[in-house]
């Protein structure tokens, strides 16, 4: 049976994101360097769309922290860095935001 992803929340570094609409989690993307080294090149990507950033600022890109998603059937929290922040804005719709994060490994 299908899981709504109804009351979903996202928040990085301890800030929220507002009336989220979209999450898409990509945990991994390359494969570790050696059999007994950890460590991933790319950990993969974490992007967040949203309706409202009242909090998120562009003070963020770049920084490094803890991001947490929970609600709706999904969770996942992870350290990331923000790579983008996005904001679209079409005449007579809202306005729509997007922040992009790299998962660090």
């Amino acid at each position: 049976m299908a899981t709504y992803a109804a009351g979903v929340t996202a928040s990085f570094r301890g800030v929220s994101f507002g009336e989220v609409q979209e999450i898409a989690v990509t945990h991994g993307g390359s494969m570790p360097l050696g059999r007994s080294v950890p460590f991933f090149v790319d950990g993969g990507t974490v992007e967040i769309k949203c309706l409202s950033t009242t909090n998120i600022s562009s003070s963020l890109y770049g920084k490094r922290g803890d991001l947490a998603i929970s609600g709706g059937g999904l969770t996942y929290t992870a350290k990331c860095v923000c790579e983008t922040l996005k904001i679209n804005g079409v005449v007579n719709d809202v306005a729509k935001y997007t922040a992009s994060f790299r998962v660090q490994t």
